[in-house]
């Protein structure tokens, strides 16, 4: 079998890290498909059939899948359906071996998510060039991945850093100009700068704690201990309940406005902890860029699940890009501050199933609106 120096030299480049599993019910490909990829540097596992294919890959983790479609008990398609299905194997290449009489259950295979094929009987150069090729594109997907990290980690820092800053900036230039001007003010002058510098601390203490929940929820998949407290859970959504969250965030930002709650009392799927956490990041928010004729909250049941809606008049706010969240825009207020609140909301929106929008209207209102799923 000729081949390529060069293409030679960069397949093993590339296969002294790369696993594969090989799916095949016939022993002599079998054997014949292990046996010449181990000899260019590859690291081969091999099943005789479906079940024990997928078992291998569950516990090998492989960086592409070579699949027979024709197979007793469990053929290739349904291997592809259950690797796509499955959280930690989904991403995972795979290609099928096929005969020619096969295609039609190939081109199934292909919109069921299969990245690639051979047709059977094929050379040993085409099965390197065609493996090369898919574990090329895979390190090209995870490279780009960790770029959207990389970036990602960078603007969380530009944000928290803003938010922080902020906070820590009120804290300083109000103990200061209290220090210095100690003996000109009365008790309740003082008494007021007190309060103001214990809101900034409040401030501060929420950037930290926020900054510590977006790390956790940027890592967050099946296997994390954490995902099921995130995912899971049910609790009512009440005028009650809205009202108290909204006199917590008054309390924190020394705030007094007006708040008119119309909302039907219903149960959502989603846990107390976490609704509790989406409420206040949206009206800490409303009330920090609410102009004084205040905030309205409305809350009703739509299709299978339930629509919140929080109005306010204030500053207008653009679209900025999110690389967080994986998603190709995130809407955000202009002003610092309010960042990593509204990521924090919409990964816990996401993660429940729900979606989450905001739009901002000539007359100065901004509608956030989330929907989240009954239960």
């Amino acid at each position: 079998m000729a081949y390529n120096i060069s293409l030679f030299i960069l397949i093993v480049l590339f296969s002294m890290s790369s696993q594969i599993l090989i799916i095949e019910d016939e022993e002599q490909v079998r054997e014949n498909v292990a046996e010449w990829l181990r000899l260019n540097g590859f690291s081969v596992e091999t099943a005789p059939d479906g079940k024990q294919g997928i078992t291998q890959a569950i516990l090998a983790r492989p960086d592409l899948i070579l699949c027979d479609i024709m197979m007793p008990n469990m053929d290739g398609l349904q291997v592809l359906e259950t690797i796509r299905t499955n959280r930690s194997l989904a991403n995972t290449p795979f290609m099928f071996l096929t005969a020619k009489s096969d295609l039609k259950d190939l081109r199934f295979g292909m919109a069921m998510g299969a990245d690639d094929y051979l047709t059977k009987p094929f050379t040993g150069e085409s099965l390197l060039q065609a493996v090369e090729s898919r574990i090329t594109r895979e390190e090209l997907r995870k490279a780009s991945l960790q770029a959207q990290l990389t970036e990602q980690h960078l603007k969380i820092a530009q944000i928290s850093g803003n938010e922080y800053n902020t906070s820590l900036d009120g804290v300083i230039g109000m103990s200061t100009f209290l220090i210095n001007h100690l003996d000109e003010f009365e008790s309740e002058d003082m008494v007021s700068m007190l309060e103001m510098i214990r809101v900034c601390g409040l401030r501060l203490k929420r950037s930290v704690q926020n900054l510590t929940l977006v790390e956790t929820l940027q890592l967050l998949n099946p296997s994390h201990p954490d995902y099921r407290f995130y995912t899971n859970g049910s609790t009512f959504i009440s005028a009650n309940l809205i009202k108290e969250q909204f006199r917590l965030v008054e309390n924190r930002q020394d705030l007094k406005i007006s708040c008119r709650v119309n909302v039907k009392e219903t149960k959502l799927g989603i846990s107390e902890e976490n609704l509790i956490t989406i409420l206040q990041e949206l009206l800490d928010n409303a009330a920090k860029y609410s102009d004084p004729s205040g905030i309205t909250i409305d809350g009703y049941p739509e299709g299978e699940g339930y629509r919140l809606i929080i109005s306010n008049k204030g500053p207008m706010f653009r679209l900025v890009e999110d690389t967080v969240l994986k998603t190709s825009r995130q809407l955000g207020y202009d002003r610092a501050g309010c960042g990593l609140g509204l990521i924090i909301v919409k990964k816990l929106v996401e993660l429940n199933q729900g979606s989450i929008s905001i739009a901002g209207y000539p007359d100065g209102s901004t509608k956030a609106m989330v929907w989240l799923p009954s239960r």
